[in-house]
């Protein structure tokens, strides 16, 4: 079996959610028809998880974000930095292939990012949601009460605290979560208004703009890194290749918060 194999299996998953042909799902490095020894998945290629790949025999990682800095991995400019020549000299001279899944499991049903974004917070199931956003049944519960339980959730995946916008002590019927960098507020609000919560991401929340626009319209909002909303839907991937190709080693390559917090 060979890397080529691996991404047909993946590419043959796709409902239709996203063009195959304008997709970042492709082969960043490597010769895909090797035989392979081992795949290692992670979030994100840094070049300590090539290395961590390279010591564990895997000459396959999949990776869900970039490699080398750009959403294409098509900008030279990076390279103008010693760091990422070092890590272009470590990726062609061992030889490994590293294939990138994230158009797919960003929207594969159950087992993608946002629902196991979703259910790794104890709320049930979504009660409806599409794309990057799942809606959840706030059961009643405050604001005070859903950051809480998100907090406490997230602590797994190396966040030790979150950030919460607006009033909490409002009460809650219908909360909004999105997923990774595609957490906008405002479209947020124009798909559910209904919602009266609304979980974001770092990278997905603009503070001069969403943030101005939470404190002004009232509107309680939840800010959780972006790593974070997308760990246990990584992990997903690695337990359904685990699954799928039991006649190969395939590891999980644990990532966590990229930042401590400091007093």
């Amino acid at each position: 079996m060979n890397a080529l194999d691996v991404k047909n299996h993946l590419d043959s998953l796709n409902g239709g959610w996203f063009n195959l042909e304008r997709s970042v799902d492709t082969f960043k490095s490597g010769d895909p028809s090797k035989e392979l020894t081992g795949i290692a998945v992670a979030w994100m290629s840094y070049t300590e998880a090539i290395q961590r790949a390279l010591d564990l025999n895997c000459n396959l990682l999949i990776t869900h974000e970039p490699t080398f800095y750009d959403h294409w991995d098509k900008d030279e400019s990076a390279f103008r930095f010693t760091g990422a020549q070092k890590k272009k000299e470590l990726v062609e001279k061992s030889g490994i292939t590293i294939l990138r899944c994230h158009d797919l499991w960003d929207q594969i049903s159950q087992i993608g990012v946002p629902d196991s974004w979703g259910d790794s917070l104890g709320f049930g199931k979504a009660v409806s949601g599409e794309g990057y956003f799942r809606v959840y049944d706030g059961g009643g519960l405050t604001v005070r009460g859903i950051a809480t339980q998100i907090a406490a959730a997230v602590k797994k995946n190396g966040q030790e605290n979150i950030q919460l916008i607006g009033p909490a002590d409002q009460i809650v019927q219908r909360f909004v979560i999105g997923t990774g960098a595609i957490t906008p507020l405002t479209e947020m609000m124009d798909t559910y208004p209904e919602a009266q919560m609304f979980v974001c991401s770092d990278d997905g929340f603009v503070y001069w703009h969403d943030g101005a626009m939470a404190i002004d319209f009232n509107i309680p909002v939840v800010i959780v890194k972006h790593p974070v909303t997308e760990f246990d839907g990584i992990k997903s991937l690695y337990v359904y290749l685990k699954n799928q190709f039991p006649q190969l080693p395939v590891h999980y390559l644990d990532q966590s918060c990229m930042f401590q917090m400091i007093k």
